[in-house]
């Protein structure tokens, strides 16, 4: 067998990891869409994805670090959504409303466990304890880069703008997922242009 056939123990080990942690996920999404993330143990969690309970809790200390993994995977969606590419050629405003198109299709296809983990975060203390999508620097990495353009006023303070979406985004959403598992109170993509449409009102340099 040549040296090149040969797969490093490390990378062997890696791929074992990730197939433990994603069968772990998997259970408790199963476990949370079958009941509620907080009536859900993470004994159960580990008995769905036959592995030992330590090793649960080597891959998530923590119950509601699962929701940190729910958000690092849909930022990951959402990355794969809007590439480096549009980010660095368009718009404040096209960027803007093309992350907002793919947050929203990722929460309508995911609707029932959106409602969960959300519900999950808000009973692990929800905003004021960590941001799962990391949405706060997304904002406002999109929004430092417009005013360095110049589509925003120098003034603009890319922090603030970033928290008034921020809190915006899931004031709209914890509405939204108030509904049943299959039907919303409101239609979530209408919510968020009229969202939008009031912040580039305010934001953008607009012709005399």
């Amino acid at each position: 067998m040549s040296v090149e056939q040969v797969e490093p123990a490390n990378s062997r080990r890696q791929r074992r990891w990730q197939d433990v942690h994603d069968r772990l996920y998997d259970a408790a999404c199963e476990l949370f869409l079958e009941s509620d993330f907080v009536s859900t143990s993470v004994d159960e969690i580990a008995e769905r994805a036959d592995v030992a309970r330590k090793t649960a809790y080597n891959h998530f200390p923590r119950k509601r670090d699962l929701i940190s993994e729910w958000g690092r995977r849909r930022r990951l969606f959402v990355q794969g959504e809007l590439s480096e590419e549009v980010v660095a050629t368009h718009s404040f405003e096209d960027v803007l409303r093309h992350y907002f198109r793919a947050l929203v299709k990722i929460n309508q296809v995911q609707r029932p466990l959106t409602i969960r983990m959300l519900m999950g975060w808000r009973e692990s203390g929800g905003p004021f304890d960590v941001d799962p999508h990391l949405l706060v620097e997304v904002f406002r990495d999109i929004t430092a880069r417009a005013v360095d353009r110049g589509e925003l006023r120098a003034s603009t303070d890319p922090a603030r703008v970033a928290t008034i979406l921020y809190s915006c985004y899931f004031g709209i959403l914890y509405e939204w997922v108030a509904g049943s598992d299959q039907e919303a109170p409101f239609d979530l993509a209408q919510a968020y242009t009229q969202l939008l449409d009031l912040t580039f009102e305010g934001l953008l340099k607009r012709p005399a």
